[in-house]
């Protein structure tokens, strides 16, 4: 009975075996360390940094047990083949503040062609005439042939010998064009008016012929002489002077249909005179109107 007794309480004392139910643990970190290193390395070709990207795949090799170092220039590593990397181009481009650079154009490996030439043909319907927007100014009176100034001069010069008036007019040159000088007394006006007389307007008249030849601006300038004026028309010379070199230019572009466009007037009174001194001779040459063609249109 002692026996069987004993063999009871031996039974009683033997335990099941304890289950660890906490096993799962190991691999799983193992796991997670893998996955670490992963995408360390991930995170290092992204950053193009090389040597971070060194230390990531050394830590790799280790944890994988690998006895090599992993080759990353092109070699035989065991990530990177001989060709190019099976992570090639993974992660985002690096930011750049450089300005993207346009592709070179491709070298041109034909022959060269010929220029294309155009001809245009100067006598033809379709030509088209180049107009020089000004002339050069004009250096003395010997100018070449075609001087436009010198066909005004000599324009004039020949019609008004016809006229009888030739000694009316003056000619000179200066650095702003040519100077048609055109006497008032007995030509152009009576004494205090300003309206032309018939013989100036034959004298205008030959002016207008040989402007029309030419394209240059005109400047009509009027000029009375130092004796003073006072009427109700003209208070003073200013007016007076004013008035002719107005007159003169409705002349010859609403007579002798010039171009308004080219043409001016202004009035001086007695302020540039031609002759010093009061006798008549010289008022006689200090009244006079001035017709100016610019050495430029």
């Amino acid at each position: 009975m002692s026996s069987s007794g004993g063999a009871k309480r031996q039974h009683h004392e033997e335990h099941e075996e304890h289950v660890n139910h906490e096993a799962w643990v190991i691999p799983y970190a193992d796991v997670l360390t893998l996955l670490m290193a992963l995408f360390l390395v991930l995170f290092a070709l992204g950053q193009s940094d090389e040597a971070k990207l060194t230390t990531a795949a050394e830590s790799f090799r280790r944890e994988l047990g690998m006895s090599s170092p992993i080759d990353f220039g092109g070699g035989g590593g065991p990530l990177l083949g001989a060709g190019a990397s099976v992570l090639e181009g993974a992660g985002p481009a690096p930011l750049s503040n450089e300005p993207p650079m346009a592709a070179a154009p491709a070298p041109d490996t034909s022959e060269p062609k010929e220029a294309d030439v155009v001809i245009l043909d100067p006598v033809g319907d379709n030509a088209t005439e180049l107009e020089d927007p000004t002339f050069d100014a004009v250096e003395g009176p010997d100018e070449l042939l075609g001087d436009p100034l010198s066909v005004v001069e000599q324009v004039v010069r020949d019609q008004a010998a016809g006229t009888g008036l030739l000694e009316s007019i003056g000619f000179r040159r200066e650095a702003r064009g040519l100077v048609v000088t055109i006497v008032t007394d007995k030509v152009l006006f009576d004494p205090g008016e300003a309206d032309v007389q018939s013989g100036g307007e034959v004298i205008l008249g030959v002016v207008a012929n040989a402007l029309a030849q030419i394209p240059n601006g005109v400047v009509v300038e009027g000029h009375t002489d130092s004796r003073p004026i006072s009427t109700s028309q003209f208070p003073s010379n200013w007016e007076l002077s004013t008035a002719r070199a107005t007159s003169v230019l409705r002349y010859l572009t609403e007579e002798r249909g010039l171009s308004a466009a080219r043409v001016a007037a202004s009035g001086y009174a007695d302020t540039r005179p031609v002759a010093e001194g009061t006798d008549a001779g010289s008022l006689a040459q200090n009244r006079r109107v001035e017709i100016v063609v610019l050495a430029t249109r």
